[in-house]
């Protein structure tokens, strides 16, 4: 029920995808914050992120039990961003 917060990510916890809450620390939720980079746009405390927009190194080692784990510093850096399409002059 839980959907991935990155402008145009449609991933959803239903479809399979492990969901990361926002973190709770100033700090660290600013830095989440900039590398969204939504405008006018500010995360709730159940703001997520889907497993995608985080790089394998960020990963802890998988558990015996199968679940995986963020590090303590990890940082989401995979976005495909949509530019925006260049303003073209009406024709004369």
């Amino acid at each position: 029920m839980v959907g991935c917060s990155a402008y145009g990510c449609k991933n959803r916890s239903e479809q399979g995808f492990l969901m990361k809450v926002f973190p709770r620390d100033p700090e660290r939720r600013k830095q989440w914050i900039a590398k969204v980079r939504r405008d006018d746009w500010t995360p709730t405390n159940k703001s997520n992120l889907c497993e995608i927009h985080f790089e394998p190194e960020m990963w802890e080692k998988t558990r015996q039990d199968g679940t995986r784990k963020l590090k303590c510093n990890a940082v989401p850096t995979i976005f495909s961003f949509i530019q925006a399409k260049p303003k073209r002059e009406p024709p004369t």
